[in-house]
């Protein structure tokens, strides 16, 4: 056995025998499986109780210096569990690698030892919001249901009405239309409500370039991103990051009941 795999099976044993003199073990797993529960169900106070606990566990198990950094280790494994577990059945490949480097830009960018409850906070709004923005529609028509939930798993790609009516075999009219009667918007307008409504994470929570988000989703320019998101936040993409009060624009579809 080389001496690195020596050294992390020592590391290994050692964390094994803390574990095991600490009485509260079943309940940390316990915590970690209602914390899942919750996401998935989109449980905000839920999550955020038990995460609080698992932090509080983990700077328990830690003690010291060494509490915060496993902290924030800790937050990128949970994040980790998410995209795998919750995820990954809706999300492509892709966006699924997305999520979980957006948690790690957070989670280096957030914590400090003095914003370990609001990171706590931040990282379940995160969750949760990825989750709700994949519920599956339930509108009349089952070609708007595929159209919806085409361009939310490709929110990031350059769509365009002409593309989307060639990838569903529709003219470009028609599927302007049942989406329109569906829906209540054009689809112009939903696909760039979506693209802002993702955009808002990057913005608040890493330190890219906004000419580099606007980028990501696709957008000809920052200036073309920067009076889109204007037109629906009434807020400049700098003025939504610097402003950290302001509530993250949402829209939510009409149901099938109404």
């Amino acid at each position: 056995m080389d001496s690195g795999l020596q050294d992390m099976t020592k590391v290994f044993l050692d964390e094994f025998e803390v574990m095991r003199a600490y009485d509260r073990s079943g309940d940390f797993y316990r915590l970690e499986k209602e914390l899942l529960s919750c996401i998935g169900e989109g449980d905000k106070a839920g999550a955020k109780e038990r995460l609080g606990k698992i932090v509080e566990m983990i700077c328990e198990i830690a003690g010291g210096e060494r509490a915060d950094r496993d902290v924030s280790f800790y937050f990128i494994i949970i994040s980790a569990l998410v995209a795998r577990i919750l995820l990954k059945p809706k999300f492509t490949v892709e966006r699924t690698v997305a999520f979980n480097i957006t948690c790690m830009r957070i989670v280096e960018r957030k914590f400090d030892t003095n914003a370990i409850k609001d990171l706590t906070n931040d990282m379940v709004e995160f969750f949760i919001h990825v989750l709700q923005g994949r519920k599956k529609p339930e509108l009349p028509h089952p070609v708007v249901n595929e159209l919806i939930e085409y361009i939310d798993a490709s929110i990031e790609a350059n769509l365009t009405v002409a593309r989307l009516a060639e990838h569903f075999n529709i003219s470009t009219s028609h599927l302007s239309r049942i989406f329109r009667e569906h829906t209540g918007l054009t689809l112009i307008d939903y696909i760039n409500m979506r693209k802002i409504e993702e955009s808002q994470y990057f913005l608040r929570n890493t330190d890219m370039k906004i000419s580099s988000i606007a980028e990501q989703f696709s957008f000809c320019n920052q200036s073309y991103f920067t009076r889109t998101f204007k037109k629906y936040t009434n807020l400049t993409p700098k003025q939504f990051r610097e402003r950290k009060e302001i509530d993250y624009f949402t829209f939510a579809l009409p149901s099938a009941e109404e």
